[in-house]
């Protein structure tokens, strides 16, 4: 009966904006109190101050709202939670694989899964909507993407497009995340360029780059429209 709470529903009412109305404008959410199909009592919008255009923006950042919106729209909460359930499984089986390939010891790469599985905020947040598990699981598929490059293996074409469209999503999860992207792709280029597979490792380098510039262009005018000097709203 405790979940969801804290912020979840916040990200569940962009969710249904985004579903409804297409738009990042929550206050017809809230007055139509849309939430009560997975919280129970009132809930006030998370904002700052209305925007220049009179218009609610959630605090919180969109790209965990449109991560569990295919399943929300599916089964709604229980199907989101499905959903993030679900990557956090997959990464860590990246991890898994990312420490198999580092140690080439079974028991060792169960040992690396297996601590950070049984650790508090896995096992209290994987079954909640949050942005911090779905970033760890890009983590996890980034540090396979490096570990993959160090020993010189080759990867398709289409998983290289995934890890850069993964890292692209970090910053939409959550603005420090953006400093977590930009590092692994920086090391992700640099080992590339040491180790001869530069090429392989561009190909994705224009979904990021796309993102990057999304990203950027997308807080420009929130931060503009929410009048809010010096500072973006996520």
């Amino acid at each position: 009966p405790r979940v969801p709470g804290g912020d979840e529903p916040h990200y569940l009412v962009i969710t249904q904006s985004l579903l409804r109305d297409g738009d990042l404008a929550i206050e017809d959410n809230h007055r139509d109190r849309q939430y009560l199909a997975y919280f129970d009592g009132g809930l006030k919008p998370d904002f700052m101050r209305r925007g220049r255009d009179r218009q609610i923006y959630s605090i919180h950042a969109p790209g965990t709202s449109a991560v569990v919106l295919p399943a929300f729209a599916l089964a709604g909460y229980a199907g989101a939670v499905l959903s993030v359930a679900l990557i956090v499984a997959a990464g860590l089986a990246a991890l898994w694989v990312a420490a198999y390939r580092l140690t080439r010891s079974t028991a060792g790469a169960w040992v690396s899964a297996g601590a950070l599985m049984v650790a508090a905020p896995f096992v209290l947040m994987s079954f909640t909507i949050y942005p911090d598990l779905i970033g760890s699981a890009v983590v996890a598929l980034a540090l396979l993407a490096l570990v993959t490059v160090d020993a010189g293996q080759a990867w398709s074409g289409r998983a290289w497009v995934a890890v850069g469209a993964a890292l692209a999503l970090l910053p939409w999860l959550h603005t420090r995340f953006a400093v977590t992207a930009a590092a692994f792709g920086a090391v992700l280029a640099l080992r590339a360029w040491q180790t001869g597979r530069l090429a392989a490792v561009a190909r994705p380098l224009p979904v990021p780059a796309l993102a990057a510039a999304g990203w950027v262009g997308a807080l420009l005018p929130l931060r503009w429209a929410l009048a809010l000097p010096g500072a973006a709203p996520w």
